[in-house]
């Protein structure tokens, strides 16, 4: 019969590994010292982008990673865990993930970012800090949509001054025709 603490350890490292394969980003943290309740609020705050914060030990992260299969290299794990562990697991837009966990990061300087994994590749602290520094994916699109449209609108408008010109010179010479 196996040990009960043994068997938790695997049903939390199979959780881990279902949640690396379900979630294409992921962001980890360490951090000490913050209350639940600030805790909550930064899972709350989360929530809305479809992500969610996860605390786990160390050697149950690794060996999630091991098991899932991203391909990440181990050093860049071993080199962001240490301490208290948080894994921030997103399905929304990485910019806004980062740009809630800097923020949150401001007001609690023992929450530490040490790396993120997005788009299959991994970022750390600087060009975490750096996205959230970013607009929003619906401001970039507008701004390269409004950037698309304005040669075609551009173009709209000197058709339409050349035909009202066209139009002001035909007026003219019909005036002089009737005149003379």
């Amino acid at each position: 019969m196996e040990k009960f603490g043994k068997v938790c350890k695997e049903h939390m490292v199979k959780e881990i590994t279902e949640r690396f394969k379900s979630y294409p980003d992921f962001f980890i943290t360490t951090f000490s010292n913050i209350g639940v309740g600030d805790m909550e609020n930064l899972r709350k705050s989360l929530k809305k982008d479809a992500s969610a914060y996860m605390v786990t030990k160390n050697t149950m992260l690794k060996q999630a990673v091991k098991k899932s299969g991203i391909s990440i290299k181990m050093e860049d794990i071993e080199s962001s865990v240490s301490g208290s562990c948080g894994v921030l697991f997103t399905k929304g837009d990485p910019v806004s993930i980062s740009r809630i966990l800097v923020n949150f990061a401001k007001n609690h300087e023992t929450l530490k970012i040490r790396a993120g994994f997005v788009n299959g590749e991994t970022i750390f602290f600087d060009t975490i800090k750096f996205m959230s520094t970013l607009p929003s994916r619906e401001v970039l699109l507008a701004t390269a949509f409004a950037a698309i449209k304005s040669p075609v609108t551009g173009f709209v408008g000197i058709l339409r001054n050349l035909l009202k010109n066209l139009v002001g010179v035909v007026d003219a010479i019909g005036k002089k025709k009737n005149e003379a």
